[in-house]
């Protein structure tokens, strides 16, 4: 395999197309022909960006050049740090670029034009000859190849737009019109084949194969089949929480319904008066007092004798009597402070033992004092059974 033109032979890792006779390696660049991958300049709005952005310029391009997306292709050129923002296009034909991907297979490292891969120079621009003619680097984003008189031209229409380089840096075999335009333009002429900082910029980005549209289309193509059962699952899935939610709703309706039912029934047979507020504790105490052929009022016991009663058991049991409530409805309420849930536990048993009647309304930590705080409903059993 012959080795690239433009740096004399001296660098391995670019081959040009003309000399390349087989598959390239991982390591190497195929270089195409720069006057066949033009660089065109657009007037792109600065809020554009990413596709958006590719999609104006594409239609700019149609309409400036009459270039449609079946016979040219377009790259957006830029360098590292500039993807969103650009206003210079590379544009090939799209047979010409299929060709240099089959010719370049599948391990190259990047198919570039000419003038990208030779190396940007401080306030130089880096020129070299090629089977094609000259290749021209004007700056990290700007460039061109074509043949010599072509060059020429073009060279003079970038000084006449006011950007005068300091020096025109030649590389591989010395271009003798170009030497002599330079010094008719008294611009010094520097040689020499340091390719040390070719593609610097990331210029391999630039890989004439990579086509955003096309991955861009791969991936939509990929995922198309899988579109419908998505679309249905995604359906599926909001009908089960509709369902879901319409269940919920209706279990919460049947819940008051029966909430309610129950407490009218409540109410009418067993609380004559005075609000519901712990049925199953108010119905038991109604069907305790009916058992015994009283009312709850006709059979309840002196609370003062029933309040003697139980102090005798909390003085036994060392219980701290805190609070201790009367009322028609709840009987004898005492709240107390023990030392822990096991004396808790003792004095309700106590208390029972005493013949009392012990309801343990909440047991549970002091918070403003070590030990346990209890509430008890207390009733006389043994007077209510005479």
């Amino acid at each position: 395999m012959t080795v690239l033109d433009p740096f004399g032979g001296k660098n391995t890792e670019f081959v040009h197309v003309t000399h390349a006779d087989g598959p390239l390696s991982a390591r190497q660049v195929l270089v195409v022909p720069g006057a066949e991958v033009a660089t065109v300049t657009l007037d792109l709005p600065d809020r554009l960006r990413g596709q958006t952005r590719e999609d104006v310029a594409r239609r700019q391009l149609r309409d400036r050049f009459g270039l449609d997306g079946d016979s040219a292709e377009m790259r957006p050129f830029h360098l590292r740090g500039g993807s969103d923002r650009f206003d210079r296009v590379l544009v090939a034909d799209s047979d010409r670029i299929e060709a240099w991907r089959a010719q370049a297979g599948p391990q190259c490292r990047a198919v570039l034009p000419d003038y990208l891969a030779l190396p940007v120079m401080d306030d130089a621009w880096t020129m070299c000859a090629t089977p094609d003619g000259v290749a021209v680097r004007l700056g990290p984003d700007d460039g061109f190849g074509a043949g010599l008189d072509v060059a020429l031209v073009l060279l003079d229409t970038a000084l006449a737009n006011g950007d005068t380089p300091r020096a025109v840096h030649m590389m591989g075999a010395p271009v003798p019109e170009v030497a002599a335009w330079a010094t008719a333009h008294d611009i010094p002429v520097t040689e020499g084949n340091d390719v040390t900082k070719a593609l610097a910029g990331g210029e391999v980005e630039m890989d004439l194969r990579r086509d955003p549209r096309r991955a861009r289309d791969a991936v939509a193509r990929r995922w198309m089949p899988w579109r419908y059962p998505v679309l249905l699952g995604t359906v599926a899935a909001g009908l089960w929480a509709a369902s879901q939610y319409v269940i919920v709703q209706r279990i919460a309706a049947e819940t008051a319904q029966i909430n309610a039912s129950t407490t009218a029934l409540v109410q009418e047979h067993f609380v004559a008066s005075g609000p519901v507020l712990d049925a199953r504790v108010q119905v038991t105490r109604a069907l305790n007092a009916r058992r015994t052929g009283t009312t709850p009022k006709e059979a309840a016991p002196d609370p003062l004798d029933t309040l003697n009663r139980a102090a005798l058991v909390l003085a036994a049991q060392g219980a701290d009597t805190r609070a201790a409530r009367y009322s028609a409805n709840d009987g004898l309420n005492l709240v107390v402070g023990v030392s822990d849930f096991a004396a808790a536990d003792r004095l309700a048993a106590a208390l029972r033992d005493a013949g009392l009647g012990i309801d343990v309304v909440d047991t549970r930590a002091d918070e403003n004092s070590p030990g346990v705080r209890a509430e008890m409903r207390v009733t006389d059993v043994a007077e209510v059974s005479e």
